[in-house]
Parts: C-alpha cells; sequence; structure tokens
C-alpha cells in the first residue's frame, strides 16, 4: 500500500469512528502500518498526523483513561465537513427529476454533479437525506424505475395526497394492491424507496419502487387538496436505514458476526449507529444484527471472506458454510469444463 491509500485509510477511520481511537487499533487496523515495528510504526504514524494537520485535517488527541494515561485520537465531522447545503422540498424534487432525466442518451451530467444529485432526497423535513451508507462491501446495481411512477411519488409527497399501486413482495408470491400516504422518499445502494402510512397494513412501511408492479396512481384524482397529514413527529430518518436483510416481512432473529481488525473499524463506522457493536482489545470486534431475511444477508456478510465469521445463531452458521461449499463446487465444476 502506497503512502496516500494509508493516509485516506487513516482520515476515514478517524472520520468516522464513533469514539477516540487508540494507537494500537490504528496500528492493528490499517494496512502499511501493521507490518512495521512498534518503534517504525510510530515514527511512520506522527509523520502521516503532522503532514494531515499541515493540509488543515484536524486531528485531535483525547485522553481515554486518565487512569492509565491512555491516549485516541479522531477526526471531528463539525470540523471537517462543509456546513450542510439545504432546499426547499420543490427544489429536491426539481433536482432529482434532473438527475433521473439525465442519462447518457439525454444530457448527460458530469460524474461529480450526478454523484451529488443522486445524495439528494427529499425528506420534506429540516434537511437533504444523504443516500450512502459508505460501506466497501455491499454494492448493488442501479434500478431504473419508470420516471413517470417516480415522479408521481415525488410530487404526491409533497402535495401529501395518497397514491395506489400494485406492490410485489419479495418472497410474498402474488402482487397486491396497495394504497398508501407518502410521507418521503429516499435513494439507497442504487435503488428508490417510498416511505408512507401503508391501509393495507394500517401502519407506516418502506417500498422499494422497483417492486412497484404497475402504473402509480392517485388514490382520489378527482379531489385538489391534500388527502392527508403528515404526522407532526415524522422523521425520514427513522425509516430510510433499512438494510436488505431486514427490509422483508418476516421471522426476525440477532445474528453476532465476528470482523477481523483490518476491517472492524469500518463495519463500526458504517453500522455502528444501527446494530451494538463490541471492540475486541485486538481491534476486532462483534457486530449484532438484525435479520429477516436470511439470502440478503448472505449476500452481505459472505464478500468480507476470512475477515467475517458468523458466530451465531448455529443455523445461519450452518447456512453460511453450505453457500460456501456450494460455491466452491460450481467454481470446480467451471474449472473441470
Amino acid at each position: 500500500m502506497n503512502k496516500a491509500e494509508r493516509l485516506i485509510d487513516l482520515i476515514a477511520m478517524l472520520l468516522e469512528a464513533q469514539r477516540p481511537v487508540t494507537l494500537e487499533r490504528i496500528r492493528n487496523s490499517i494496512p502499511g502500518y501493521d507490518q512495521a515495528t512498534m518503534a517504525s510504526f510510530k515514527r511512520m504514524f506522527e509523520r502521516d498526523k503532522s503532514e494531515l494537520r499541515e493540509m488543515g485535517i484536524p486531528i485531535l488527541v483525547e485522553q481515554l483513561d486518565p487512569l492509565e494515561d491512555v491516549q485516541g485520537y479522531r477526526i471531528p465531522k463539525e470540523d471537517y465537513y462543509l456546513p450542510e447545503i439545504t432546499f426547499t422540498p420543490e427544489e429536491k424534487v426539481a433536482l432529482l427529476l434532473v438527475n433521473r432525466l439525465s442519462s447518457e442518451e439525454v444530457t448527460p451530467l458530469s460524474r461529480e454533479a450526478a454523484a451529488a444529485l443522486r445524495k439528494l432526497s427529499p425528506d420534506l423535513g429540516d434537511g437533504s437525506r444523504l443516500g450512502q451508507t459508505g460501506s466497501l462491501h455491499w454494492r448493488f446495481a442501479p434500478q431504473r424505475e419508470p420516471v413517470e411512477g417516480l415522479t408521481l411519488l415525488l410530487e404526491a409527497a409533497v402535495g401529501q395526497r395518497s397514491v395506489r399501486f400494485v406492490y410485489h413482495s419479495l418472497g410474498k408470491g402474488k402482487a397486491r394492491e396497495r394504497e398508501i400516504d407518502p410521507y418521503g422518499l429516499y435513494f439507497e445502494r442504487g435503488a428508490w424507496y417510498v416511505v408512507g402510512y401503508c391501509h393495507l397494513r394500517k401502519e407506516i412501511r418502506s417500498f422499494r419502487v422497483s417492486r412497484i408492479a404497475s402504473a402509480v396512481e392517485l388514490a382520489n384524482p378527482r379531489e385538489s387538496g391534500p388527502d392527508f397529514s403528515r404526522p407532526p413527529d415524522f422523521k425520514l430518518e427513522d425509516y430510510s436505514r433499512i438494510l436488505p436483510w431486514e427490509f422483508e416481512e418476516g421471522a426476525e432473529y440477532e445474528a453476532r458476526v465476528l470482523f477481523s481488525p483490518r476491517i472492524a473499524w469500518q463495519v463500526e463506522r458504517d453500522l455502528g449507529d444501527v446494530y451494538r457493536f463490541e471492540t475486541a482489545a485486538d481491534g476486532g470486534g462483534i457486530l449484532h444484527v438484525t435479520v429477516r431475511n436470511e439470502d440478503a444477508f448472505l449476500d452481505w456478510v459472505l464478500p468480507f471472506a476470512e475477515d467475517a465469521e458468523v458466530l451465531s445463531p448455529r443455523e445461519l452458521r450452518e447456512k453460511v458454510r453450505e453457500r460456501l461449499l456450494r460455491t466452491l463446487d460450481k467454481l470446480g465444476g467451471e474449472g473441470g469444463a
């Protein structure tokens, strides 16, 4: 690993850590440090820290345990990031529609502009919802939902109009018609989701737009005014961190996954505010994950390879083993052919 990559990893770790990071954990987690002797590592770290500070990156040193003189390092987000840019709901709708209508065939945007627009979602509250998690491992191909349906959902959320559509829940068999009061939309890992009150289930639910199996229509097309009032305590962020292995309706249980020191800090950064994360002495850690969709969970955890081990429950651990064996058999068969 070259120096630039090492500095990027160091910035990411100190910026996203939920608590000050000790020297031992930095050394065990960042490639380039882990191979050096302790004396060499300390010299490298001091040089890197000085260079980052010269670039204006505020690395703080904080006391973790006054009795044992243990220190940790962190980068405060409020001093690192630019102030948040806010938009009215109408401005967000306009920007999002520009993003949906921009393609290689129709007025393409630059990569930077397209990425910025994808991060804007009309939460209809007090700020923009950033549609990403920062994970290095779960990457999903973008879904190209029909522009007309997405446009109507966005406009209905702003105008507080109820909508109706046929929805296909994964693994639930026949698609069913749903009527919802859309409270907001967000973009997450390449897909759009609409959150609102479901008249069928009598509670707030999230719906993946790409699973809508019909045209989106207004539930009361002859009316001109709002059909509902958004609850004053509604916050899109409370519903927009639904992860793939939690999304579908099904039996819920907790899985414990052990991550190696090399990857644990990234997992804590991405999911530490969603699930309980136990830090181990060697810099690794255990994540307590809520699982409702086992296939989606396996799709997420297996790419970590040797850096992740499912500890419990035993049945899920066995399914990981079976999936790996099937993959190896398939690869062996392809090699033999």
